[in-house]
């Protein structure tokens, strides 16, 4: 299809069926996808291991902002609502 370039090199023919497009993706595709999903997740692991860590602060903002500072208030509770 013109819209998406790599399918035929991919050979995936139904672009517009999301389904079966993921069961007609070879199995490189799909290992690549799986491992790319598992390194976030062991990455998200490792950083939750860091002393200091706080529930939420996966880039490590807290270490360089004070907990009582009012924008990093404002930011905080902008996240959550």
């Amino acid at each position: 299809p013109w819209f998406h370039p790599l399918a035929t090199s991919c050979h995936i023919t139904s672009v517009t069926n999301p389904i079966q497009a993921g069961i007609e993706l070879p199995f490189a595709g799909k290992a690549q996808i799986l491992g790319y999903c598992a390194v976030v997740e062991l990455l998200a692991n490792y950083v939750k291991k860091a002393p200091g860590y706080k529930a939420g602060d996966l880039l490590g903002a807290s270490y360089y902002t004070d907990e009582n500072n009012p924008l990093w208030i404002s930011y905080q509770e902008k996240e959550l609502n």
